[in-house]
């Protein structure tokens, strides 16, 4: 996350208040995390979405980790600063798992291949569109500009998938999840264009813009969490049921994905 680490760098004095409200926005940042937290405890569903919370502890303990080796070892943040960078990039897959996992709930033998699929999409792109991108030479700046660009397009395109086998099979994501999914989306999408401008204006003109740019996304990211996890839902406190038409019946679509779940489940314990 970068509100907690606007560059590998300390930032140059800037006015008062300039100062305030960076000091207000890390406030924010981090009381709505620790809220969505702590609400996640007190509704059950800290355990019942472990990688996505997983994934958000770690952006929240990383950033103090960041914040002491400034203050504290001035000459490793810059190691520290990149160390975190890359591995949240990376972490970040786990929310997408986690939707997969969400949605193909009620069946238990295709949420595999579901989290396989999530994987392998991400494997793919990686040898195919980011691998390549990252042997080329070039500056370490604008390679890890490059990388994040490319692993913000690889993740929107799991979003895409995600949503099409959902919106297909007519599989309901529920308040909590489609609150997920909207935030990740809005924070890939920002992600991507702050990241893109800051390659194409270089990081000396785009510097101010790029790190309040990057705060007011993890801003918004964590606003749109807080919203849509503040209630659990019911269908994350107990397993989901196949969704049934008004009399009663599966929907058609769900009653084949039914049948391929338990066929394939035969399959997997023989």
């Amino acid at each position: 996350m970068w509100l907690a680490r606007g560059g590998t760098t300390a930032p140059p004095r800037h006015s008062r208040l300039r100062i305030v409200i960076a000091q207000a926005a890390i406030v924010f940042y981090y009381a709505v995390g620790l809220a969505i937290v702590v609400r996640a405890v007190q509704g059950g569903i800290l355990f019942r979405l472990w990688l996505f919370y997983s994934y958000l502890i770690y952006c929240l303990t990383t950033g103090v980790v960041t914040i002491g080796a400034y203050y504290l070892a001035p000459a490793s943040y810059a190691s520290v600063y990149w160390f975190v960078f890359l591995t949240t990039v990376i972490a970040e897959f786990a929310v997408l798992v986690q939707v997969g996992d969400c949605i193909f709930d009620p069946y238990p033998a295709i949420r595999q291949i579901g989290r396989f699929l999530t994987v392998s999409i991400g494997v793919m792109f990686t040898a195919l569109y980011i691998g390549p991108s990252l042997l080329e030479p070039r500056p370490r700046s604008l390679a890890i500009l490059d990388l994040v660009i490319r692993s913000s397009v690889a993740k929107a395109a799991i979003v895409i998938v995600l949503l099409g086998v959902a919106g297909y099979f007519r599989i309901p994501l529920g308040k909590n999840i489609a609150g997920i999914m909207m935030g990740f989306s809005i924070y890939l999408a920002l992600n991507t264009a702050t990241f893109a401008l800051a390659e194409t204006y270089g990081r000396s003109q785009y510097s101010q813009t790029f790190a309040t740019v990057g705060a007011l996304t993890q801003i918004l990211t964590f606003s749109v969490w807080a919203v849509a996890l503040w209630q659990p839902q019911p269908d994350l406190l107990s397993n989901r049921e196949v969704p049934r038409d008004h009399e009663g019946v599966p929907e058609p679509l769900t009653r084949q994905l039914g049948r391929f779940n338990t066929a394939l489940t035969r399959l997997l314990r023989r």
